[in-house]
């Protein structure tokens, strides 16, 4: 073993319990209504905890579905071209308005949603 490095052991605990947290994932969106995409989207909207005091955990998932599904068609190389980036930008500034997301809060869930579709896009080309 190197000297600072992990051993095998620990390694093979740190996995059991990424494990157990995608499992955990997994059942939670199940249990919402929730696609492993639209699940992705909803913690994303969800980090901030006044969000999601306010709007609850229906409310954002209903955000989420419908990021899903307006995000969906973009090009993979999006995130490349600023117009496409603008209209991204946009489109989900207005869904969390639209839905009463709280404005100190949106521009953090806008940069999350924006990296959550950068991987969203990447998965599904």
């Amino acid at each position: 073993m190197v000297s600072g490095g992990l051993t095998a052991a620990e390694i093979i605990a740190e996995l059991v319990e990424l494990a157990k947290l995608v499992s955990a994932d997994r059942g939670k969106a199940a249990e919402m209504g929730l696609s492993e995409d639209e699940y992705a989207f909803y913690t994303a909207v969800a980090q901030n905890e006044s969000a999601k005091e306010l709007l609850g955990d229906e409310v954002l998932g209903k955000i989420a579905k419908e990021l899903v599904e307006k995000l969906q068609d973009l090009p993979v190389d999006w995130w490349i071209r600023e117009q496409a980036q603008a209209l991204v930008r946009t489109t989900v500034k207005r869904l969390l308005a639209r839905y009463g997301y709280p404005p100190d809060a949106s521009k953090e869930a806008v940069e999350l949603v924006l990296k959550q579709t950068r991987t969203y896009i990447d998965d599904i080309a």
